[in-house]
């Protein structure tokens, strides 16, 4: 089942998400976290659900919200977890194998931060999840992983070693590598060039943040 989750930050633009990521609103599930709730009707999605301390979204809107048939579930300002880790938690207990998370980037930049970390919960293991915006597709590779990307030759692939160092075999890109190593706090796989329609990225140990810039072929 797929799902998307609809986080705080800035709203993209869905032509342009439209463009990019045709078939991003093929979503069985929507959460949106707190105020992302706003992002819905805009975006041309349909809510399921809205979890959150509700300190974005007022109660009054909630209780709206609830009344048009959307579950609405409550937590206390005092909790442990960002209200878009608590929408990923919910997806990932509806049973949700692919999650794509929006409205990810702007507004608060420590959030932002806590978000692109989310891609590393422990619970992710069991789902392919992904950060989406109007330009790049951003997920972990995680050690004995292949990840095989599929676009446009020409488009951007960058990868970026999380949590310490990596090691990394891609294929189908212009300065291929072979089992090389990405240093932690290094920048040397940023930028990267498909050559190819299909580019198979293999971490042998370690963990990367694979972006890959949108164009489907």
């Amino acid at each position: 089942m797929r799902a998307l989750i609809l986080a705080g930050g800035d709203q993209p633009d869905p032509a342009l998400l439209d463009a990019r990521w045709p078939g991003w609103r093929d979503a069985a599930l929507v959460i949106a976290a707190d105020g992302g709730a706003r992002y819905a009707a805009p975006l041309g999605l349909p809510l399921h659900q809205v979890v959150g301390d509700f300190d974005s979204l007022s109660a009054g809107d909630a209780d709206e919200l609830e009344a048009a048939g959307v579950t609405v579930t409550r937590f206390s300002a005092n909790k442990d977890a960002t209200d878009t880790e608590l929408a990923l938690l919910a997806a990932l207990d509806a049973g949700a194998t692919e999650i794509a998370l929006l409205c990810t980037w702007g507004g608060r930049s420590d959030h932002a931060i806590g978000t692109l970390a989310l891609l590393a919960h422990p619970r992710c293991d069991a789902a392919r999840v992904v950060i989406l915006d109007e330009q790049t597709r951003t997920q972990l590779v995680r050690s004995g992983t292949t990840l095989t990307l599929r676009g446009e030759p020409g488009r951007t692939i960058s990868l970026t070693p999380w949590g310490g160092d990596a090691t990394v075999t891609a294929t189908g890109v212009r300065w291929s590598l072979n089992n090389e190593l990405l240093v932690a706090g290094g920048t040397r796989g940023i930028s990267n060039v498909a050559t190819a329609a299909e580019v198979v990225i293999t971490v042998h140990n370690g963990a990367v943040l694979v972006s890959e810039e949108g164009g489907a072929a």
